[in-house]
């Protein structure tokens, strides 16, 4: 990572969280799209996606676009901190909102 890239707090909370769950580390192409910096919000409705995994997206796509306007009306209740945070990742995710706003940590 470039001195440049150190700043992108954006994607180190990203990468962080899609790495942190296995599931989205298998599937991470089809989570991020590489080729051109962005996340594919279809990934969000695939079947490999388990509880946990959809938790974990869920944050790493807020952390990254920093709302949750991408979240349809049926999915408003899944993007909620008391949805995502009723996880074993909860401690893990908390680092993640830390590495996403270093200013507050």
């Amino acid at each position: 990572m470039g001195a440049a890239d150190s700043k992108d707090v954006y994607r180190q909370a990203l990468a962080y969280l899609l790495t942190l769950d296995t599931v989205c580390c298998k599937h991470i192409d089809q989570l991020y799209n590489f080729e051109d910096c962005c996340i594919d919000l279809s990934a969000l409705e695939q079947g490999w996606q388990t509880g946990t995994s959809q938790k974990t997206t869920y944050l790493a796509f807020n952390l990254f676009t920093g709302h949750t306007a991408w979240c349809s009306d049926d999915e408003v209740s899944l993007c909620s901190v008391a949805n995502i945070f009723c996880s074993e990742y909860a401690p893990y995710y908390w680092e993640a909102i830390k590495l996403r706003y270093p200013e507050h940590s």
